[in-house]
């Protein structure tokens, strides 16, 4: 024992007798409570990192330096207006990019995106990146935002639940439990969710039929949908669900319109809006939204377009040029009215959402949708010399005729409907000095191919100017730049002869000078 033990322990003693009589006195529990959460604990994912609290954004609006948040919109308005971008997420099979860098930035104080923002309504989240990938840090800096910008705030998440015989791995699968964990992690970062946009259910419960597909009725795929809304009205009793789903062959517009009436008949109440993730190959596009939107203006369910670029497409402004030129075809052309108009990405563009002032961001492509729509899509020519040439094919399959091969698009196609041996020949109307050619396939399965390049001046026989040949894959370039140019060409002659694939090309594009 050390010297002095004794006399300290009664000194001790007698502080803690005295401590105790005034607590006593004062009516104070001796054992208080421990403080806990006032909300049910957030379940994180294995990969989650909690974040000290990021500073509370305010926008730039007098509304909130008062710190009184802006009202929020009418959600009954229409069109309806949304954004949203691809967060920063982890590569993998199917996604080998990251989503726009600067997607933070957009929550920042003072983000250069008040005109685009001030004409939007609701602000979308991916179900996966607030799920599992968005820190706590971020996900309650997000919500701050969104709603001090007077946005209402979306999430997209999967409904359905997966069984032991099927759904496994499949989009739209998600289930309830990745719901919970969604509604969860917005209330803890003290957000509410106004919408949701349900992944595609009917289409992968119904028409999927790869591995582990399920093959569900719509009346089953009506009932799991109404158990994941119900679940998710437990979080936000007023949330406004609706479905997103994708329009490739064979899918028609009745199905679509037959899902809204058995949903309704199964459910006993309507979605809150359909959403269409067009296939932009299918050049009957315009006509499907159409027919799909007339029906649900007079079934009282608004639908809505999602305006994308191309998952293949080289840099932003080849994919806000693109997704310019399908809101021209749909709105100006055709006369589109949709109820309810998205702008998305999950393609690995575009890099920059600000800011709203640069024509080639994703807001400044909001911005001038609101300016002027006929301004938006292709600037000019891009010295692309095949660009609306004369084309003549082996072969074409109805809706894939030889001009989308050359219409600066790389959703559209030219397909030949079968293998090798077949052909496309572009006339380019003058002789040029032909200094690259970029070859952009469509191709299914990957593998080794064989290309023969022929060239011909206005007057003379074809000859055969490379063969290219070696491993590509869909959307993947195929480039030649011929040493000292190919002089004199009118006429570029381009045969497959060997392929693990139907014929097709995505793009053609040619560059030389007169």
């Amino acid at each position: 024992m050390e010297p002095g033990g004794a006399a300290l322990k009664s000194y001790k003693l007698l502080r803690l007798i005295g401590l105790i009589l005034i607590l006593l006195a004062c009516n104070l529990p001796l054992f208080p409570e421990p403080v806990g959460p006032t909300t049910a604990p957030v379940r994180p994912p294995a990969t989650f990192v909690p974040e000290p609290a990021a500073p509370t954004p305010t926008a730039s609006s007098d509304a909130t330096a008062t710190n009184i948040p802006p009202a929020l919109p009418d959600l009954d308005q229409v069109p309806l207006y949304w954004f949203a971008p691809l967060p920063p997420m982890p590569t993998g099979p199917g996604r080998m990019f990251t989503g726009s860098d600067d997607f933070m930035d957009l929550f920042e104080p003072g983000a250069p995106w008040d005109e685009s923002a001030g004409s939007l309504q609701v602000f979308k989240l991916y179900g996966e990146w607030v799920a599992y990938h968005a820190t706590d840090g971020q996900l309650r800096q997000v919500v701050a935002a969104i709603r001090a910008r007077g946005l209402a705030l979306a999430v997209e998440a999967g409904p359905l639940t997966a069984t032991a015989e099927c759904g496994q791995g499949i989009e739209g699968f998600a289930g309830t439990d990745e719901g919970t964990l969604i509604a969860e992690r917005i209330l803890a970062a003290g957000g509410t969710l106004d919408l949701i946009a349900m992944d595609e259910p009917f289409y992968y419960g119904h028409f999927y039929e790869g591995p582990n597909a399920c093959s569900w009725s719509a009346e089953e795929i009506a009932a799991g949908v109404d158990a994941f809304i119900r679940h998710m009205r437990t979080f936000f009793p007023d949330v406004r669900v609706g479905d997103t789903e994708p329009t490739p062959h064979p899918v028609l517009a009745g199905d679509y319109t037959g899902w809204l009436s058995t949903f309704r008949e199964t459910a006993g109440y309507d979605l809150d809006f359909l959403h269409l993730d067009i296939d932009w190959s299918r050049t009957d596009w315009p006509l499907m939204a159409n027919e799909i939107d007339a029906f649900g203006e007079e079934f009282g369910v608004p639908v809505g377009i999602i305006y994308t670029g191309n998952f293949g497409d080289p840099d932003d402004e080849a994919w806000l040029s693109i997704a310019g030129e399908r809101v021209k075809a749909y709105e100006l052309e055709h006369g589109g009215t949709p109820g309810h108009v998205l702008f998305q990405s999950w393609n690995d563009k575009p890099d920059r959402a600000l800011p709203d002032s640069d024509p080639y961001s994703f807001t400044g492509f909001i911005a001038e949708y609101f300016l002027e729509k006929a301004g938006l899509g292709f600037s000019g020519d891009d010295g692309n010399l095949a660009f609306g040439a004369s084309v003549r094919v082996s072969n074409f399959l109805p809706g894939s005729e030889g001009g989308y091969a050359v219409d600066r698009d790389r959703g559209t196609i030219w397909s030949s409907g079968n293998g090798p041996v077949q052909w496309i020949e572009i006339d380019l109307g003058a002789p040029y000095d032909i200094t690259l050619i970029r070859l952009i396939p469509s191709q299914f399965p990957e593998g080794p191919t064989v290309h023969n390049v022929y060239g011909r001046g206005p007057n003379g026989e074809l000859v055969l100017l490379v063969t290219l040949e070696g491993n590509t894959a869909d959307s993947a370039p195929l480039e030649y730049e011929p040493p000292g140019g190919w002089p004199g060409i009118q006429v570029l002659h381009i045969e497959t002869v060997e392929s693990p694939s139907w014929v097709a090309w995505r793009e053609i594009e040619v560059y030389g000078m007169p």
